[in-house]
């Protein structure tokens, strides 16, 4: 694999950066589609036909919550939804970008200094 310069990695994250200011709307948790019985004897949903309903679900303090989603607003959560992952795959790649360019900086200060200059004691300070 080729080594990419940090001047590279930097370009890349930069471009990586502006799209988050493009950000729309977005909301955390997973969608899911639920079909039940009501209360009512003569109901269709007795004879097979269910109803429909969406909640959006997402843990909280490590409990499962779960929020009943209007079918009107179904596509719009959905949409938020899709945003909020899209996002946080973006935050993950700038952060692998992050830590690539901490790591290169690093290897290229290394292979500036002499091999005695690399020793360093507990704290951070050089040998004398």
């Amino acid at each position: 694999m080729d080594e990419i310069s940090l001047h590279e990695l930097e370009a890349k994250r930069s471009a990586l950066l502006r799209q988050l200011g493009r950000v729309k709307p977005f909301v955390e948790g997973s969608l899911a589609e639920i079909h039940s019985e009501c209360g009512t004897k003569n109901c269709r949903c007795h004879r097979g036909e269910k109803h429909r309903s969406v909640r959006l679900c997402r843990k909280e303090k490590g409990k499962s919550q779960a929020i009943y989603v209007p079918i009107d607003l179904e596509e719009e959560v959905r949409r938020w939804n899709e945003e909020h992952k899209r996002l946080k795959a973006l935050l993950k790649e700038i952060s692998a970008l992050s830590e690539q360019i901490i790591r290169g900086y690093v290897k290229n200060k290394r292979s500036r200094l002499k091999p005695k200059d690399l020793r360093v004691l507990k704290g951070g300070r050089k040998r004398s």
